[in-house]
């Protein structure tokens, strides 16, 4: 039986609400969403990031946490997990955020069946894939480079 690229889905994956994540665009603002999302540990996050290079974000997280803490803990945890973050000009409530040119996935996104990790033999996401080619990780998906680097690299 042949395997349609229907039946793989979308290239990059689904995001954590299932959305397709159609393009690098979409998935780069999961990322930010995840990353932002983790900093409040709230269902009740809101996360909004329109444009790109640099992105636009704004926060808003229902409960005790006013809008400007939201904004500068979002910055933060951005910023902790190695994007370039800062006010916008025009918004004091939403911040300019440019992804780190070496960025990782925080989170694997949803696998396709077209690609498997040469150590695991589980299949990659095209993130994963794209990496193991782009950044030398040697067929390896995102677990099994990072278990790598955590033995290889010990003094």
């Amino acid at each position: 039986m042949a395997v349609t690229v229907q039946e793989l889905g979308p290239e990059f994956g689904y995001a954590a609400d299932a959305r397709p994540l159609r393009n690098e665009r979409d998935w780069a603002a999961e990322q930010i969403r995840i990353v932002v999302r983790n900093a409040f540990r709230r269902e009740s996050t809101v996360v909004v990031v329109e444009g790109e290079d640099p992105y636009l974000v704004s926060v808003r997280v229902d409960g005790p946490t006013e809008m400007p803490d939201a904004v500068e803990g979002a910055a933060a945890a951005l910023i902790d997990a190695g994007y370039l973050a800062g006010r916008d000009e025009r918004d004091a409530m939403a911040l300019r955020v440019w992804p780190p040119s070496d960025q990782m996935p925080v989170v694997a996104v949803a696998r396709g069946t077209a690609r498997h990790c040469r150590w695991c033999g589980e299949a990659m996401t095209a993130v994963e894939a794209a990496a193991s080619v782009a950044y030398g990780w040697s067929g390896r998906c995102a677990d099994c480079q990072t278990e790598h680097l955590a033995t290889a690299w010990r003094p």
